[in-house]
């Protein structure tokens, strides 16, 4: 059974009117079991570990950085790794999709939006190949479409999924990509609550460009 660490934040509940009434809206509290079943553990044949997303049947997004240098790639799907295909990759842009099949996993759309000052995010991944964890925060910035948030990740995340969620709705706002750190003389020395995120327009104008 797969286990899964969850990092307790701050909770979000979307509500709204229907009909001329008040009525609650699904509750946006944290990713629910089917958005987060689409969030892989991904490997290589030099050792590398990584995560990814379902974004579509069968393509896995990650990072192109994870995947670098490797010959063989494989993701995690129920409780085997399989045996995958680099189809696509983005060095600028650290994006990299593989082909494997998905059997039944639903793929996560990506948020069409862009995201608001402090909204909700959950970053989702396998740090150090361990089990999947996921932690929440919210987002701060655009650099340049980098997203920043303080949803706080670990080596090995790289290429998982930031969620933000719309009306229960879970949405793919953007693909994990590392975590701040600072200079501290001669070594770096990581930001507890920093995460950066490649954005979904990114995502969508690189995948499109191949449709």
């Amino acid at each position: 059974m797969r286990s899964t660490t969850k990092i307790i934040g701050a909770l979000l509940v979307c509500t709204g009117l229907w009909a001329g009434q008040a009525a609650a809206a699904p509750e946006c509290v944290w990713p629910d079991d089917k958005t987060l079943e689409a969030i892989l553990p991904v490997a290589t044949d030099h050792g590398s570990h990584a995560s990814g997303v379902v974004f579509a049947p069968n393509r896995v997004l990650t990072a192109a950085h994870a995947i670098e240098g490797a010959e063989k790639f494989f993701v995690r799907v129920d409780e085997g790794f399989r045996s995958a295909t680099l189809v696509l990759i983005d060095r600028a842009n650290d994006l990299a999709v593989l082909a494997v099949d998905t059997h039944d996993i639903t793929p996560v759309p990506l948020a069409a939006s862009q995201p608001s000052q402090s909204q909700m995010v959950w970053a989702v991944g396998f740090p150090k190949a361990q089990g999947k964890t996921t932690s929440s925060g919210v987002f701060q910035r655009n650099r340049a479409g980098a997203l920043h948030t303080s949803a706080p990740i670990d080596s090995g995340q790289s290429g998982g999924g930031l969620l933000t969620c719309d009306h229960g709705t879970y949405q793919l706002l953007g693909m994990l990509r590392g975590y701040g750190a600072y200079l501290s003389g001669d070594r770096y020395v990581k930001l507890q609550n920093h995460s950066v995120s490649v954005a979904a327009a990114t995502i969508q104008r690189f995948i499109g460009s191949y449709q």
